[in-house]
């Protein structure tokens, strides 16, 4: 008997739960169903922003919404996240002000509560402080650190492709921008090196954009041997009425030179100078330099950083 007693406890126990979640149920449907106020503060995304501008600030960045919508909308509303867009190629203009005016008759919201009516938006105005979008193309400047293996070298060292970036960004900025900057380094070099850099500005600029932000670099790499050749000196701005001699007469000039291009290296090739507007009453002697060489060749020097000269009227 108390075992029969006991099973119609719980299945009364049972039904009543039931009835409870039903009527619960139900009464929530129904005041989902009701239109009610809401408030919600939205964040402002902006779009279609001309080439020819520049954003640099808006006076908001979320607007507060205040309207009517059923219950059931809200509801979902509070589970996805929304945003109020403002297309930046139509704004209105006064002056040299750009803004957005909200209107609750013409602007909705989107997602679920596109519609709802709305009754006001705060602030009812955002404006934008715009510049003129101006471009120009600098060059690259690399921070290189290269160390080659004993006897190698590199004849036209770093080459980038491309040397030069635009640059775009208000003209107050990009007027104080000589170049973008990028950093290598590289150690034991022996072999053909290329790879990508990244490039950027010296110091952080808002609102200024590098296109492209990456250069592709390349070093071609050579065995390189030094050589030298005797070439005479010639003397360039001898004052006129006298005649002029050096000593010595001939010059030694060293340089290295790629394996590939030692037997091409002639005499000839050079020419080292002795510019006689350089003379001084209280010295003697003058400094030869190099006037002309092949350009296959590099770190040239001479083996003499002095000549003696001798003016005869």
């Amino acid at each position: 008997m108390s075992n029969r007693n006991s099973k119609n406890r719980k299945a009364n126990l049972r039904v009543f739960i039931t009835i409870l979640l039903v009527t619960a149920t139900i009464s929530v449907m129904i005041k989902l169903n009701r239109n009610f106020t809401f408030s919600v503060t939205i964040p402002l995304t902006f779009q279609n922003l001309p080439d020819d501008l520049i954003l640099k600030s808006s006076s908001a960045e979320s607007v507060k919404v205040t309207g009517k919508a059923s219950g059931y909308d809200y509801f979902k509303y509070r589970f996805f996240s929304q945003d109020f867009p403002i297309d930046l190629s139509a704004l209105s203009r006064k002056n040299d002000r750009y803004f957005y005016v909200f209107n609750t008759e013409n602007d909705a919201l989107k997602g679920s509560l596109s519609g709802s009516s709305i009754t006001s938006f705060k602030p009812d105005t955002v404006f934008f402080d715009l510049d003129r979008n101006f471009e120009k193309r600098v060059p690259v400047q690399v921070q290189a650190d290269l160390t080659f293996a004993a006897g190698y070298g590199s004849l036209k060292g770093l080459v980038l492709e491309p040397d030069s970036v635009m640059v775009r960004g208000p003209q107050s900025e990009l007027d104080s921008i000589l170049g973008v900057v990028s950093q290598i380094q590289l150690e034991d070099v022996r072999t053909n090196q290329e790879g990508n850099l990244s490039v950027g500005l010296s110091k952080n600029i808002p609102l200024v954009e590098i296109t492209p932000n990456t250069v592709a670099y390349s070093l071609d790499v050579d065995k390189f041997t030094e050589g030298n050749v005797t070439v005479p000196l010639q003397l360039i701005n001898v004052p006129a009425g006298v005649s002029a001699k050096v000593f010595p007469k001939r010059i030694n000039v060293i340089f290295n030179v790629n394996l590939s291009n030692y037997e091409q290296v002639k005499s000839s090739d050079f020419r080292v100078v002795v510019d006689f507007k350089e003379t001084d009453s209280l010295s003697t002697s003058l400094t030869p330099q190099v006037a002309e060489a092949p350009d296959f060749v590099r770190d040239i020097r001479l083996s003499e950083s002095t000549v003696q000269y001798l003016l005869i009227k």
